[in-house]
């Protein structure tokens, strides 16, 4: 089959669905976190959450680490899909903290599996466009993180917390009806028929000159957590009595920044990172850390919402230009070296935010941020300047 006329036919309505269910994703990524404050009003409850969250991830990591060379992609992300689908329905028809606490674990594995299996599988579906594909999956994030975002703010008010759940269930049922219906391979023919074993991942990392990227990503993971945490402080700064709309609105420019680097400034970056993906992902590492920094530093609105979408086209960049380094790698070794980035980058998550929730007042959150976003711009610089030098 040609690949071109594949992509027009399967890859819109993939990508579209993929859409969708990023939207339920980002409605959970609120709802769910909300649901425990208004049901318990403990913080320790709250980031649990969070906690349960990136633990799950983790495991989903493991998973694709362990057996995404050989396992069958495409009942792999459905799986995921129905998984996410099973307990947001349960939670939907029987609300409770035990059992959100097992949904958000299992919406972390469901999570992790399937953007590992879908970054893996993405140079056999798309081809030459494989580029092009990545960045409209960043921007259609960016998207995703808008309106449901946008979206979590006026329905839960409107229709409440367990018909949201099921919509967000909605969302994952259409990626599987989708997944189930795109009847093209997931796979390289030549690689399922080799793939018997577990490889070993590491060395595959170090020889393809992976291991810096990997370092800047884990530090960057942890650093991250300072904003996740100190954008809600923050938001409670600048608007008093309503800290959700600061907060709200600072997320969502970093979304658009996001959407405007998988869309309209793709073209820009399409040569340079196709050249030289891990000093492009160095160089947006850099970029991203600045502007979440500048978030904290600025002192009027208009710097402080640059920064923000600064910070978006900076994790897009990163994003696209590290799946391009680990996309180049044999089909049988792109599935565990993503279920590993899964791993790296969430345990730097999660024990960032165990960190900033001990560590962190009110009063050190831009210096906090400073010192979180400094080290993995440092590192990020370093690492550019010696794989330029190469």
């Amino acid at each position: 089959m040609d690949t071109d006329l594949r992509d027009r036919r399967f890859l819109v309505p993939l990508l579209a669905a993929k859409g969708v269910s990023d939207i339920g994703y980002a409605l959970d990524f609120v709802c769910l976190s909300i649901f425990v404050w208004t049901a318990t009003g403990s913080p320790l409850a709250t980031g649990l959450v969070s906690v349960a969250l990136y633990a799950g991830a983790i495991l989903g990591g493991r998973l694709g680490h362990a057996y995404g060379a050989r396992w069958d992609r495409r009942t792999a992300m459905i799986t995921a899909d129905l998984v996410r689908m099973v307990v947001l329905l349960t939670l939907a028809l029987a609300p409770g903290q035990a059992q959100l606490y097992v949904a958000v674990f299992l919406v972390g594995i469901g999570r992790s599996v399937f953007e590992a299996t879908l970054s893996a599988a993405t140079p056999v579906l798309a081809g030459a466009r494989a580029q092009l594909v990545n960045s409209v999956l960043t921007g259609l994030k960016g998207v995703a993180f808008m309106v449901g975002m946008g979206l979590s703010a006026v329905v839960v008010p409107l229709v409440g917390f367990q018909a949201v759940f099921a919509l967000d269930a909605g969302t994952y049922a259409l990626s599987a009806l989708v997944l189930l219906a795109v009847r093209v391979p997931f796979r390289d023919e030549v690689s399922a028929d080799r793939a018997t074993g577990t490889p070993r991942v590491w060395p595959v990392v170090v020889a393809a000159g992976l291991v810096p990227l990997f370092l800047v990503r884990c530090l960057d993971a942890f650093g991250s957590s300072s904003q996740h945490v100190g954008i809600p402080i923050l938001g409670d700064e600048l608007s008093p009595g309503a800290p959700t709309r600061a907060a709200g609105l600072l997320w969502s420019v970093w979304a658009a920044g996001l959407l405007l680097a998988g869309f309209v400034l793709r073209p820009l970056a399409t040569r340079v990172i196709a050249r030289a993906p891990n000093v492009v992902f160095c160089l947006a590492t850099i970029v991203m850390s600045v502007g979440f920094i500048g978030i904290f530093w600025a002192e009027d609105w208009p710097t402080r919402l640059t920064a923000a979408a600064l910070a978006g086209v900076g994790d897009a960049f990163s994003e696209v230009a590290f799946k391009q380094a680990v996309q180049a790698l044999p089909d049988t070794e792109r599935g565990p070296v993503f279920g590993l980035s899964q791993i790296v980058v969430n345990a730097g998550f999660m024990t960032g935010l165990i960190a900033t929730s001990l560590v962190l007042t009110p009063a050190l959150v831009p210096e906090w941020v400073l010192l979180l976003h400094g080290v993995p711009l440092l590192v990020a610089a370093v690492s550019a300047f010696r794989l330029r030098a190469r």
